[in-house]
């Protein structure tokens, strides 16, 4: 069972038909996080902003105000997981690349990864800090820093496919791949290239495994074999 985790979850995870955060939504999720918490796994979070703003996907936008936008989502989503985080106990802290004052605390990266080793969980908001990179980035960066034993993408649907099971039907789910085989295949879409390049010099295992179904994370822990694996090996 994997100790140390960093998680990439989607601000869309936070969001119902009316509200862009949801307090149920975001309850479940911090009670699901202390369940893992309380395994002895340590967790880094990197949140998304997509319930706000999704940068990239704005073509009419300048990329730098695109992106500050979609990095700022992470920030108010970041904020909503510590309130969710708070209420039921859960010890965490937010680290942002940006300079906050009294909204967000500073903290060096010798801190936040102290924090992490003795079970804090870390909120890491506003992606890379910088314009043009994804939170697929963010999440090989922070679990390198962090020493993360793997980055778990929770997401829709069960896996990773040859094609988008959304929109083909004979789309055929990977149970395992390796690093190599999806910078081979630009069919593979499943985190932004950088992010599988950082994995594979580091060794970082990617699962990715299907949100809607909150308890396959906890089943994925205990060692069940649901979604897909990517490896070095």
């Amino acid at each position: 069972m994997y100790k140390s985790i960093l998680l990439k979850l989607s601000g869309e995870s936070l969001m119902n038909e009316v509200e862009n955060i949801n307090k149920e939504k975001t309850h479940e999720i911090a009670l699901l996080i202390k369940k893992v918490h309380d395994m002895g796994i340590n967790v880094g979070i990197v949140v998304g902003g997509g319930n706000f703003f999704r940068g990239r996907s704005n073509q009419d936008m300048e990329a730098i105000n695109a992106d500050s936008m979609g990095m700022l989502g992470t920030t108010m989503n970041a904020l909503a997981l510590r309130d969710a985080f708070n209420k039921v106990s859960l010890p965490n802290v937010i680290f942002s690349p940006f300079d906050f004052h009294e909204l967000i605390e500073s903290h060096t990266e010798e801190e936040l990864k102290e924090m992490y080793n003795k079970g804090t969980v870390v909120i890491f908001s506003g992606g890379t800090g910088h314009i043009g990179c994804s939170t697929d980035t963010a999440a090989s960066m922070k679990a390198i820093l962090i020493g993360a034993e793997v980055i778990i993408k929770l997401t829709n649907v069960d896996g990773v496919y040859d094609k988008d099971p959304n929109k083909e039907l004979d789309a055929k789910m990977y149970k395992k791949l390796t690093h190599q085989e999806v910078l081979d295949n630009p069919n593979i879409k499943v985190m932004d290239l950088a992010c599988i390049e950082d994995c594979k010099k580091y060794k970082k295992d990617i699962l990715v495994i299907n949100f809607n179904d909150k308890e396959n994370l906890i089943k994925v822990l205990n060692g069940e074999n649901i979604g897909t694996v990517i490896t070095s090996e």
